[in-house]
């Protein structure tokens, strides 16, 4: 069974700015990434902006990636509150040959019992093929990963991973244990390094869209993450999402519009944090 390793981008899903999804741009990105030294691409993440778009749009995002042959690992996040809906994307992932999937728990829901959170993974993890990671992202979703839930789930074969986007050291202390003969991904740049130390599999971060080189570096080169933390500080503080858009648009890969209710960095700040990127010397343009 397939474990997720090494360093992924969570890629932004490319919009002209009619708001339509522009796959040559997402080709693009894609290729960019393997040949700046990445292992794979998480597919409608949260940085993907996936619940800003139908179930429709997310299958022709999904299988433009797929066309890409890009060369990288790809995963697809098939998070629904609907579970017919999560199973119909798990399976489409199989057919085109992406590696495994990922899924939060049904968000809306979030006085569910545990026992119906477990029933929701347990549906998943029998009818898909392909190998799962849980999501574990609660200040988006409002439903923790928590130890009540795993234990409910039990152990599955499809069970391989967790991908932990807390950016907390204790919540790293608590999952990587459970799954130490699995795939323990961190999803925060601050954590690459202690996460790949203490035996993680290794890392689906934000700033991996824009500087790949530098997050592939870090397994090797750990004293790399102080450089990685202040690039991921300077995008925090212009907003992760419209801040990776704002640099991917004047690298010239596509527009890269937001849908709202999200919006995109204005003139102003935008040239605001190329500025500071540029002193920094973080980027190559």
């Amino acid at each position: 069974m397939y474990l997720p390793e090494g360093a992924f981008a969570p890629v932004p899903t490319p919009l002209d700015p009619a708001g339509v999804f522009d796959q040559p741009a997402l080709g693009q990105h894609l290729g960019w990434l393997k040949s700046e030294g990445l292992d794979g691409a998480l597919i409608l993440g949260t940085n993907g902006e996936f619940a800003s778009f139908s179930l429709a749009e997310r299958k022709q995002v999904a299988e433009a990636a797929a066309e890409a042959a890009s060369g990288l690992s790809l995963l697809l996040n098939v998070g629904d509150c609907a579970l017919p809906e999560v199973i119909e994307l798990a399976e489409l992932a199989h057919e085109l040959g992406y590696k495994a999937v990922l899924c939060p728990p049904p968000w809306y829901f979030r006085g569910a019992p545990v026992a119906g959170l477990a029933a929701f993974f347990r549906q998943l993890l029998d009818r898909t093929a392909l190998p799962v990671l849980l999501y574990h992202i609660p200040q988006v979703t409002g439903v923790a990963i928590s130890d009540e839930l795993l234990d409910a789930i039990g152990p599955h074969e499809r069970l391989v991973g967790i991908k932990d986007s807390t950016g907390d050291d204790a919540e790293m202390a608590r999952l990587l244990p459970r799954f130490k003969d699995g795939s323990y991904l961190v999803g925060h740049d601050k954590l690459v390094a202690k996460c790949l130390a203490e035996g993680g599999r290794g890392s689906i971060s934000a700033c991996a869209s824009v500087v790949p080189d530098l997050v592939a570096k870090v397994k090797a080169k750990p004293d790399q993450q102080a450089k990685l933390n202040s690039v991921r500080g300077m995008l925090e503080k212009f907003g992760l999402m419209p801040a990776v858009k704002a640099i991917l648009r004047k690298k010239g890969f596509g527009e890269y519009a937001t849908r709202p209710p999200l919006q995109g960095l204005d003139d102003a700040k935008a040239e605001q944090l190329l500025a500071m990127l540029n002193m920094f010397g973080a980027i190559k343009w």
